[in-house]
């Protein structure tokens, strides 16, 4: 799978920072911020850069941060596998429809780490170019926004992500009964 088509089906989390990516970039234009005067064609080229990177961090960095956020779900998940897999390499000896399976369910797992990882990449920027630009009121608002983005964003699907982890027991036992 190549990188654009990891960040095409990266999720609506991917999909939300490139928009507020445009968004910031437009509004830092109007501003006459950027020392440079593009086109808007331009700006939607350059807001691919942020949701690019937190897919490239997600997919290089995916068992750190699947560890980091679904661990206890992970180990568990494990245990529960190996117990009614045994040691073997339970994968590879599916059936084709039950790999597919597995590997969905894996791309649900990345979805979901990617919209976690962009709403905190959301979240965290929001306040600050709007309290360097507008003020300090309207960045108690940004503030009140972070915190929505967090919620929409980061704790659900950081409970759906931990899920998704303990789904894919079902996929295993389902498999290992034929």
């Amino acid at each position: 799978m190549s990188a654009l088509d990891r960040v095409m089906e990266s999720g609506l989390g991917a999909l939300f920072l490139y928009l507020y990516s445009a968004g910031i970039l437009y509004w830092l234009q109007l501003e006459s911020i950027l020392a440079f005067e593009s086109s808007r064609f331009m700006i939607l080229i350059a807001a691919v850069v942020p949701p690019a990177i937190v897919v490239f961090l997600a997919t290089v960095f995916n068992d750190g941060l699947m560890e980091l956020l679904a661990g206890n779900a992970i180990e568990e998940a494990f245990r529960e596998i190996n117990s009614s897999t045994g040691e073997d390499e339970f994968y590879w000896d599916a059936e084709t429809e039950t790999q597919d399976s597995i590997d969905e369910m894996d791309e649900k797992a990345h979805k979901h780490l990617v919209t976690v990882l962009s709403g905190a990449v959301i979240a965290l920027s929001m306040p600050v170019p709007i309290y360097v630009f507008r003020g300090l009121l309207e960045a108690l608002i940004a503030v009140v926004g972070s915190l929505l983005v967090i919620y929409l964003f980061c704790y659900r699907s950081y409970r759906d992500l931990q899920q998704v982890v303990k789904s894919s027991v079902k996929l295993y036992d389902t498999g290992n009964e034929d």
